[in-house]
């Protein structure tokens, strides 16, 4: 509980040093920024629009989708004295009503969807004729367009890929804990449980997992977008274990295992392979890997027998994989990802499978299929509320090729999102990020061990507790020359 207090505190820190030192770059610098996204307007001369409110105040924003959502999140255009945009053509500002509208071509001005302004119909169809898109008048423009561009799910990868030129960076703070023993779908108190078998040695009570990170994304061309994650994690497992051949409960103790440091980082490349002209749905492909720069440290005693059931019963106590920093080898994944958007409303889904070939150490994770849903909702253009599900299936992890009897099993975890834009700085905006959630349904492998006479333990692994994120993200996209 210090850790997250610290790490909160750490965040509201950075949050307020950023503001003012946002406050000091606009004063100093006096560059008009999008009132929406954050972006420079001196940079996107081609599309920018102009927003003058009743009360005389002026707006600017980057180009006509955030025009668009800055009329929405006003009331309408009768909140307005005036609006104008660029006519790509002739750069001059026209009349936003009156202008005629491009969405869809292969010209991504400002950011998605792709919204360009024209003070002549005639010029805009050879535009479309070609570059491609669909023409649509102010008030259609103003009915398709969404309050965000897109969201961004947590467990769960988006099939939008921005602009080239977009970047983002971000600080990720995660905390992880189990806190039950699994039988299957059942769950067993662990004290009751090690009380009851006299001859169980040893049950794991408890783990926490607290993740630090610095996340990137960058995206090379319109289609593609590359992510890098690299995590430091804090880790420590509890257990109750009884010494050997001895009955008496008063005789358990609790042991205590900690690991820090690096974890494996990870890599993945996003292609958008098809979207629709109005930019409302979008499949993507995934496909990612794991570098091996996290510590695997399974060792092998040397326990007898070397095979046979109760060589499984021996591995138990040699490693928890859940204090592994990495997986001591590469890994890698692929994946199939849709979102759509109504409106207000976003929906992300994805269908993946994690293969994790065997380490040097003869150990190999169990590949996973994962499977998830998110719907997010977008009330305004600076907020995002949601609820995301995710499933998955893990094969059980194995050592010099046998099966490690208590590891793998099923998984759907429920989670509760949000995100908030609390800041435009630096020609882009700050969201602080969060999220919460629980499994609410495990199917978890255990194996029964017969050991001498009539003795039998239980393999078991962890489960229940809950999961949480917080993050500071910044993004910012270097803006096109067109």
């Amino acid at each position: 509980m210090k850790m997250v207090i610290k790490i909160v505190l750490m965040l509201v820190v950075f949050q307020f040093s950023l503001m003012s030192s946002g406050v000091s770059a606009e004063v100093a610098h006096k560059r008009e920024s999008c009132r929406v996204c954050g972006m420079y307007i001196d940079q996107y001369q081609k599309s920018a629009a102009e927003l003058i409110y009743l009360d005389g105040k002026k707006e600017y924003t980057c180009g006509v989708a955030c025009m668009l959502r800055e009329v929405e999140d006003a009331g309408g255009i009768s909140a307005f004295k005036s609006v104008q945009v660029h006519d790509w053509v002739s750069g001059k500002l026209v009349d936003a009503e009156a202008a005629t509208y491009i969405i869809g071509s292969q010209v991504i001005p400002d950011m998605v969807p792709n919204y360009i302004a024209f003070a002549k119909r005639e010029e805009a169809e050879a535009f479309m004729a070609k570059e491609g898109g669909e023409i649509m008048d102010f008030k259609f423009a103003y009915r398709d367009v969404s309050e965000v561009g897109t969201t961004t799910p947590f467990r769960i990868r988006t099939a939008v890929t921005p602009g080239a030129g977009n970047f983002a960076v971000g600080m990720v703070y995660g905390y992880q804990q189990k806190d039950n023993l699994k039988i299957g779908s059942n769950s067993r108190d662990p004290s009751t449980f090690i009380n009851e078998n006299g001859a169980q040695a040893k049950v794991p009570t408890q783990l926490q997992i607290q993740q630090q990170a610095l996340t990137f994304n960058y995206s090379p061309t319109d289609n593609l977008a590359l992510f890098a994650n690299l995590p430091w994690f804090e880790k420590r497992a509890t257990s109750l274990q009884r010494p050997a051949g001895n009955t008496n409960n008063a005789a358990i103790q609790e042991k205590v295992e900690n690991t820090n440091g690096f974890g494996d980082i990870s890599l993945e490349a996003r292609y958008n392979f098809w979207h629709t002209i109005r930019w409302d749905k979008f499949a993507t492909v995934l496909l990612g890997t794991s570098l091996p720069t996290g510590q695997f440290n399974f060792k092998d005693q040397g326990f007898e027998p070397a095979v046979g059931p109760n060589r499984q019963a021996a591995l138990i106590g040699q490693s928890i994989p859940g204090l592994q920093l990495g997986k001591g080898t590469a890994t890698f994944t692929g994946g199939l990802l849709y979102s759509q958007r109504w409106k207000e409303l976003w929906l992300h889904t994805q269908v993946m499978y994690n293969a994790n070939p065997e380490n040097n150490d003869q150990y190999a994770f169990g590949d996973v299929l994962t499977g998830g849903i998110a719907l997010h909702y977008t009330p305004s253009y600076n907020l995002m509320v949601g609820v995301e599900m995710d499933a998955s299936n893990a094969a059980k992890n194995k050592y010099m090729g046998n099966n490690i009897g208590n590891t793998g099993g099923t998984t759907t975890n429920l989670a509760f999102v949000s995100d908030y834009r609390f800041m435009n700085a630096f020609g882009g905006n700050f969201k602080l990020r969060g999220s919460i959630g629980l499994p609410i349904y495990e199917d978890m492998n255990y194996k029964k061990a017969q050991l001498t006479g009539t003795n039998q333990l239980t393999q078991v692994q962890l489960g229940d507790g809950y999961f949480a994120n917080v993050s500071v993200v910044w993004t910012f996209r270097s803006a096109p020359s067109y």
